[in-house]
């Protein structure tokens, strides 16, 4: 949402004569597509940073598995 708007604003025309009314001046239309290009980029390269799982399951990863083995032992039978 604030992408939208702030890409609304930015995207407005560097002169004053050409702004659309009850808008300020802008970057302009192409400054604001590459600013738009560089963050998108950006994050894409930054998702490769993120640890992958390695095999292991959500459960295993936040410790779930643990405590439900530890409530549930192996032996203990279901009433």
């Amino acid at each position: 949402m604030i992408g939208a708007f702030g890409f609304l604003y930015a995207a407005q025309n560097q002169g004053k004569s050409m702004v659309d009314p009850g808008y300020p001046t802008g970057i302009g239309m192409k400054n604001a597509l590459t600013v738009l290009g560089v963050i998108n980029v950006l994050g894409f390269l930054l998702t490769f940073l993120v640890p992958g799982p390695k095999g292991r399951c959500l459960e295993e990863i936040s410790g779930e598995k643990e405590e439900v083995d530890q409530a549930h032992p192996a032996g203990a039978e279901a009433v």
